[in-house]
């Protein structure tokens, strides 16, 4: 299971030891930790379930304000290649059936090192495959692609599943 995490750019070694030092506390005793090739995002290897990781998080720094650099913690579903047509066919076969007719839903879209497109064109693009209500001010559910570099996560997020120190709920 897997978690995107930011960091300050040049803060890696500092955030690796956080990430570490945070997921063995929550039960993990052997967290892979990785560059991604984007500076400032690491990716995170976890044996824990990762929305898990993220409330649990969000506990630890409102109870000690742990969190200096591993500033932005994201749940990953699937993995892709950056590629318009690979992330839609991951959203048609993994993604769509999980948001039900009575839901609404949102895109985010994350995009570092990825200059082919813009921001709205990936969405209009990824849109068309979810026949849903979209509701972007407060969806049920949020379709979250982060392309890191030559490969993009895709996940499906209910709102407050992201650990964010400038947000932290």
């Amino acid at each position: 299971m897997d978690l995107l995490v930011s960091y300050p750019w040049n803060h890696y070694v500092h955030a690796r030891r956080e990430i570490t030092h945070v997921l063995r506390r929550f039960g993990d005793e052997n967290p892979v930790i990785e560059r991604t090739g984007v500076h400032g995002v690491a990716l995170v290897h976890t044996s824990l379930n990762p929305r898990d990781v993220t409330r649990r998080c969000k506990e630890l720094f409102h109870a000690e304000q742990v969190f200096e650099f591993a500033i932005k913690w994201v749940p990953v579903d699937y993995w892709c290649d950056t590629n318009l047509d690979e992330i839609k066919k991951m959203i048609e076969e993994n993604v769509k059936d999980q948001i039900k007719e009575n839901e609404t839903w949102g895109m985010k879209v994350e995009k570092r090192r990825w200059r082919e497109y813009h921001t709205d064109e990936i969405v209009d693009y990824l849109a068309k495959s979810i026949e849903r209500k979209v509701n972007l001010k407060n969806p049920d559910k949020i379709v979250r692609i982060d392309a890191v570099g030559a490969k993009t996560a895709v996940s499906l997020l209910k709102p407050g599943e992201i650990f964010s120190i400038t947000a932290p709920e």
